[in-house]
């Protein structure tokens, strides 16, 4: 039996639990997965910890992303490039981080709109747009990050990208695909409403991703067509997937999640 787990802190509304309890129900395992809320000032004791719950593997969320690597002996090149780990695969007492928001992010959005050059603005210059940013950027996308300020874009330590401020934002400039890398509509606010975004930035034929999951669609995936736009559960599923890949070799039962995920969505309404 292995043994899994996310820390974070808070942790309490992690789906991460009831995606990867689906997947191992679905593949007869008898592995589970639980939420830990780990304190910021606990992190450095991370070791008793996965000694302690005899830990097979684990994810990483908020805020440890980034602090969680002075912990680890090892960070794949990816993970690295962006500062942030969210998977850590155990092999004895060796601890090595991985990122599996990019590859689950990318797997995701080439599942739902298939493959393409794209040119891509991403709105937003946190933790999350770095993930999206770099997984266009290793597809061979033309990458646009735009933010509020110019020191956000210290945070990137690669320049394969434009950068432009939110306010220089026009509406002529032409994007295939607009993601919304912040938490900008999570309590139902209207993304290009609230940064005075024009409308005319999104075309007919752009697609528009969200990485917001909760609301299932928020007013900023409204401007987009039927069959053009995503939001963050895919990318959700997707990620926790290629963790469970990292941890086993093996491959997860996305229908069985999806269905999980839709009964507890229908159990909420």
């Amino acid at each position: 039996m292995g043994n899994y787990a996310v820390i974070g802190y808070p942790i309490s509304h992690s789906l991460s639990p009831l995606i990867h309890n689906a997947n191992f129900e679905a593949k007869g395992s008898d592995d589970n997965y639980a939420a830990l809320s780990v304190h910021p000032d606990h992190l450095q004791h991370i070791r008793d910890l996965v000694a302690s719950k005899e830990l097979s593997g684990f994810n990483v969320t908020i805020p440890h992303k980034e602090a969680i690597i002075s912990y680890l002996d090892a960070v794949d090149t990816d993970a690295k490039k962006i500062g942030a780990v969210n998977t850590v695969s155990i092999d004895g007492d060796r601890l090595t981080g991985h990122n599996t928001d990019i590859t689950g992010y990318m797997n995701a959005f080439l599942e739902v709109f298939g493959q393409a050059k794209r040119r891509v603005l991403i709105i937003g210059a946190g933790g999350a747009a770095k993930a999206v940013h770099r997984a266009h950027a290793n597809n061979g996308d033309d990458v646009t990050i735009a933010a509020r300020r110019i020191e956000s874009f210290k945070r990137f330590t690669d320049d394969d990208f434009k950068a432009m401020l939110i306010p220089d934002i026009t509406g002529t400039e032409e994007f295939d695909a607009i993601v919304n890398a912040t938490p900008v509509g999570m309590k139902g606010e209207d993304l290009l409403k609230e940064m005075d975004i024009p409308e005319s930035l999104i075309s007919r034929s752009a697609v528009g991703v969200d990485l917001i999951y909760q609301p299932q669609k928020t007013k900023f995936l409204e401007y987009f067509a039927d069959g053009h736009h995503m939001n963050g559960m895919p990318m959700l599923i997707h990620q926790a997937m290629d963790a469970y890949g990292i941890w086993t070799g093996e491959e997860g039962d996305y229908g069985a999640i999806n269905k999980k995920y839709e009964e507890y969505i229908g159990g909420k309404s």
